[in-house]
């Protein structure tokens, strides 16, 4: 991990606040806009929930609910390319990034 990538995290974890609060903002209007090019066709659509069975596809703002959810567990995740993804080629810092962007839905409202 680089350092952008270690204030992107702190940043994202206080919520914006004191070290990497900067950071953490860019970081996340990038993955808000890598994810509505690239994912919201799949993950952001209106009234979109968890996934219920092996074939359905779970909405950004349910991953980001899921108990015990991190950063580092979306970037995992992005980094195993599940077999049902498109492999997008994302650099580090797009998944740092798109993690960031996912996390901040952890307090959205459910429709």
């Amino acid at each position: 991990m680089n350092a952008r990538q270690a204030a992107v995290l702190t940043g994202v974890l206080a919520l914006g606040l004191g070290p990497g609060g900067a950071e953490a903002a860019e970081a996340v209007a990038k993955g808000r806009a890598l994810a509505e090019r690239l994912c919201a066709h799949c993950h952001m659509v209106p009234g979109q929930g968890e996934k219920r069975a092996e074939n359905e596809i779970p909405g950004f703002a349910a991953m980001a609910r899921r108990r015990n959810q991190t950063p580092e567990g979306i970037i995992a995740w992005l980094r195993a390319v599940p077999p049902i993804m498109p492999n997008h080629h994302l650099s580090q810092d797009e998944m740092y990034d798109l993690a960031a962007f996912i996390m901040t839905l952890r307090e959205a409202p459910q429709r």
